[in-house]
């Protein structure tokens, strides 16, 4: 909980305060033919998806591997890639979508930004509770998958403390809530 006893008025964070976050944070999906069981074809594919995604944090994807199945692959089979970024996996839902190779895949996990996270927490707790707070959320990058919670710190000008959870959302969308 966030508390600021030298100001005039107690300024106090409450909890359970959910927020939708734009920020700096990536997912990914598309929709390719493969044409049969080329799985280089597909890994590359993925590659160049992910580096456009990716791209507005200036990240590269380093590799893409993806399993090679005993048969040619079916409608409605399902497997998942690896997508490596700055030394971090990333994992990929890939759904055979026809007999011909086409497939679909959407990553099951979100890179975050943690700076850029923190700058964008910074502007939008601040509007939420009326007063300056900083926001550290650490350094690099954080892969969540999707559905899955980390934390940040906010500070308000006093030194006091409270938490943020972020819950990453599909298709690069996040949640925000302040708790006690």
């Amino acid at each position: 909980m966030f508390l600021s006893i030298a100001a005039p008025r107690t300024r106090v964070l409450l909890g359970a305060l959910t927020v939708p976050l734009s920020l700096a944070l990536f997912g990914c999906s598309g929709s390719i033919s493969i044409g049969g069981p080329d799985y280089d074809a597909l890994e590359k594919d993925i590659t160049a998806e992910l580096d456009k995604a990716y791209a507005p944090m200036s990240r590269k994807v380093d590799s893409v591997k993806c399993p090679r199945l005993a048969d040619d692959p079916k409608k409605g089979e399902t497997f998942v890639c690896t997508a490596v970024l700055d030394g971090n996996d990333v994992r990929v839902d890939v759904k055979v979508e026809d007999d011909e190779g086409s497939v679909t895949f959407t990553t099951r996990d979100i890179a975050f930004d943690l700076a850029a996270t923190a700058n964008s927490l910074t502007t939008d707790v601040a509007a939420q509770v009326g007063f300056p707070v900083t926001v550290d959320c650490g350094q690099g990058l954080k892969i969540v998958e999707v559905g899955s919670v980390f934390t940040c710190t906010a500070l308000d000008e006093q030194g006091e403390s409270g938490t943020i959870e972020v819950t990453a959302r599909n298709e690069g969308g996040s949640d925000w809530r302040l708790v006690e």
